[in-house]
């Protein structure tokens, strides 16, 4: 299970959703009522379908775009390790969360992000 931290922060309080088997959580729980979105392959899809027209976000190696596109222009966030970074630049500034968990978890990280 991966941990989904707002910002650079891996404190408890700072925990924003919980990733587990391709489903994106709110929060610390993994209650069914709870799923926000879906990872399956390389698309993230809003809410617990997987269909064409809930998909919000597509995952391209270490870069995240919206929707179904991988043009540079709709790239909304950058994976380094742990952290996910805003847009296409990995500056300190940009960061937006901190993940525990390994890559699968930056990628649900991000998608957590594009649900919002």
């Amino acid at each position: 299970m991966g941990k989904i931290f707002k910002g650079k922060s891996n404190y408890s309080s700072d925990q924003v959703a919980t990733f587990e088997n391709g489903k994106i959580y709110h929060g610390r729980t993994t209650y069914s009522s709870d799923q926000i979105g879906t990872i399956e392959g390389d698309k993230i899809y809003r809410g617990k379908t997987t269909y064409s027209s809930d998909q919000v976000g597509t995952i391209s190696g270490d870069k995240v775009y919206r929707g179904k596109s991988t043009y540079s222009s709709d790239q909304v966030a950058k994976i380094e390790g742990n952290k996910v970074y805003s847009g296409k630049s990995t500056y300190s500034s940009d960061q937006i969360a901190n993940v525990e968990g390994g890559m699968a978890t930056a990628a649900a990280a991000a998608a957590y992000f594009l649900l919002l």
